[in-house]
């Protein structure tokens, strides 16, 4: 019987991806058994796009509102009033990226928390997720040994750029989305925020096909 995956493309500063955490968390724990997850960083924020976050501030105010009525979280303060109103925060995929990488490579099983734990940071503490401190108090947090080490590695680096390229060469364009492998067949179960229930029962299906 051949194997089957499911592939949830995120990118760590994607708040919408922030919006369908729950969402993946609980799909993740219903199907872990029965398939083989990854989590891939498809690197929205790089080159050019890096800079303050003063640049998006007042388009973010009109959008997270949205973002919290349609999937039910919340922005916590330090960000929606501190980090916004500031203007300060630099915004790259990059740093995040890797360090998700750094963790996979140690600790695979607890990618999926780490990732959840680095889009808290920012979008509920107003964290800086390129700092080094904060991405190895959040690898702590899950129990990750030897992440800064792991980090700096080039290697890592280098990993973290082929994912980008990766996910890229796999058409997606657009963050959350989860799909699915068996052999060379491939499904999309979301491209953009769902709710558990539909997607659930689409990914379900197909396990039990």
């Amino acid at each position: 019987m051949s194997e089957k995956r499911l592939v949830y493309v995120h990118d760590p500063l994607c708040g919408w991806c922030f919006g369908f955490s729950p969402v993946v968390r609980q799909l993740h724990d219903a199907t872990k058994r029965r398939a083989r997850w990854e989590i891939l960083a498809g690197g929205m924020v790089l080159g050019d796009r890096v800079g303050p976050i003063g640049r998006l501030s007042e388009f973010l105010k009109q959008a997270l509102p949205r973002v919290e009525g349609t999937t039910g979280v919340r922005f916590g303060e330090a960000f929606t009033t501190e980090v916004l109103d500031r203007g300060t925060l630099v915004l790259s995929s990059l740093e995040p990226s890797r360090a998700l990488q750094a963790v996979k490579i140690l600790a695979p099983d607890r990618a999926m928390a780490f990732a959840n734990g680095v889009q808290k940071a920012l979008y509920e503490h107003g964290l800086d997720v390129t700092s080094m401190g904060v991405l190895g108090d959040v690898a702590e947090s899950v129990r990750v040994v030897g992440f800064e080490m792991e980090y700096l590695k080039v290697e890592t680096y280098e990993k973290t750029l082929e994912e980008f390229r990766l996910v890229t060469q796999m058409g997606v364009t657009g963050f959350p989305t989860l799909l699915g492998f068996e052999d060379e067949d491939c499904r999309v179960f979301s491209r953009g925020w769902a709710p558990f229930d539909r997607v659930f029962e689409s990914v379900n299906r197909w396990l039990e096909s």
